[in-house]
C-alpha cells in the first residue's frame, strides 16, 4: 500500500486534511480510497473537527485460513466512515474530547456466533455511536486516560433488513496510564465491556 496526505491551513482558524491511499492485495485486488477532514479552531484551548474516509479492508490470513473458522471465499469489506467531534482543555492539565461517529460497510467481515464462529461476509453493516474521553496530566511524563464509548451495530444479512448485532457489546469503558519521555513511551489499559443482548430480542 501507499498513501499521500496533505494539510492546508487556509486561515488562522481553519485546517483541511486530504488524503489518498492505494492498496494492492494479492487475493482481494487493488483499490484506491480517499479521506478528508476539517478542523475549526475556536481559541487556544478548543476546536471542533469533522473527518470522512472510505474503507477498504482485505480479509486477514486468520479470516481466510484459521482452522475450522476461516473462510477462503471471503471478499474485502468496503464502505465509508465519518466522525464529528469537539475537544477542549478544561484546565491546565485536563483535556476532554466528545465525538459522534457512523460507518456503513458492504460485505462486512465478522465471525458468526450462530455458525460455529465461522468467518463470513455480511451484505451491509451500519455502526454508529459516541465517545467521551478525558486525559489528565499527572506530571510531565505520566497521563491518566479514561473513556466511555457507546456503539450500536446493525447487520443486514441476505437482504432481510437491518437487525441489531446481539453479540456486540455496546458499552466500552477504558482506564489507563500513559508514560512518555524523550526515549520511550508505554501504556497500560484496563477495558470493560457490557450490554450484549444475546438471548433477547436483538431489535430492542
Amino acid at each position: 500500500a501507499m498513501f499521500i496526505n496533505d494539510t492546508w491551513e487556509f486561515s488562522p482558524s481553519w485546517i483541511i486534511n486530504a488524503g489518498i491511499r492505494y492498496d494492492d492485495n494479492s487475493r482481494s485486488g487493488d483499490e484506491t480510497t480517499f479521506s478528508a477532514g476539517l478542523n475549526k479552531k475556536f481559541n487556544e484551548t478548543s476546536h471542533a473537527y469533522f473527518n470522512w474516509g472510505q474503507v477498504f479492508r482485505a480479509p486477514t490470513t486468520d479470516d481466510l485460513f484459521y482452522p475450522y473458522m476461516g473462510n477462503a471465499d471471503l471478499v474485502p469489506e468496503t464502505g465509508e466512515t465519518w466522525t464529528i467531534g469537539y475537544a477542549t482543555q478544561i484546565s491546565d492539565k485536563t483535556d476532554v474530547n466528545v465525538s459522534y461517529f457512523e460507518s456503513n460497510l458492504k460485505d462486512a467481515i465478522r465471525y458468526n456466533p450462530d455458525n460455529y464462529w465461522i468467518c463470513e461476509n455480511i451484505d451491509e453493516q451500519d455502526k454508529r455511536g459516541m465517545e467521551l474521553s478525558v486525559n489528565h496530566e499527572i506530571n510531565d511524563n505520566v497521563d491518566l486516560v479514561a473513556s466511555y464509548t457507546y456503539t450500536r451495530v446493525e447487520n443486514n444479512k441476505n437482504g432481510t433488513g437491518f437487525t441489531r448485532d446481539a453479540n456486540y457489546m455496546p458499552n466500552m469503558y477504558r482506564l489507563g496510564i500513559r508514560y512518555n519521555d524523550n526515549k520511550w513511551n508505554a501504556d497500560l489499559f484496563l477495558r470493560y465491556a457490557n450490554g450484549g443482548c444475546t438471548g433477547i430480542n436483538p431489535n430492542n
